[in-house]
This record gives structure tokens, sequence and C-alpha cells, in this order.
């Protein structure tokens, strides 16, 4: 496992988390049991996640989504944990203003 670059966007309106790895254009995505929407490139490498009712069902779960983010990405979950957490904070910190 290696430390990896991800760009990450939260759309506070519609609770959706975007996680990509790169600006390629996903050609396939692949829904998980958790509704985690998995996009693969023409190559069928993995680029990104798009992670829908963030707040609403993830909120208490960030272990085990860390854990799935953790697996697929081949990342250290405790950097996918310090991604949702850092997520969350700000979420707060703008909802407090």
């Amino acid at each position: 496992m290696s430390l990896k670059e991800f760009k990450v966007a939260y759309d506070q309106i519609a609770d959706v988390l975007y996680i990509s790895t790169r600006r390629d254009v996903s050609t396939r995505g692949v829904e998980d049991s958790y509704g985690v929407v998995w996009r693969y490139d023409s190559e069928g490498e993995l680029i990104g996640a798009t992670i829908v009712d963030f707040d609403d069902y993830w909120h208490d779960k960030h272990e085990l989504l860390a854990k799935e983010l953790s697996k697929r990405f081949d990342i250290p979950q405790r950097q996918a944990l310090t991604v949702l957490e850092h997520i969350h904070k700000d979420r707060d910190n703008t909802r407090n203003h």
C-alpha cells in the first residue's frame, strides 16, 4: 500500500461525496451493496467513487466506509478515515457559520 492523492468534493445540498484519483472520464460505474458507485476507466482501473447520502447514511459509519475505500483503492485505512473525518469536520464548521 502507498499513499495516493485524491480529489475529494462534497456536495452538501445533494449529500454526495465524490472521490477521484484522476480527471479521466469514467466509462463504467458499479454500485455495491452499500450504494457506493465505484467508477472505472476504459481499461478497468478504479478511478473514483460516488457516495450518495454521505451524511445521512455514513455519518456514524466512517470506519466501515474507510475500510471499503482502503480495500478498493489499496490505501492505508487510516488515510481513508482521515479524509472522511476531515470532510465531516469541514461540513460541521460550514453549518455553524
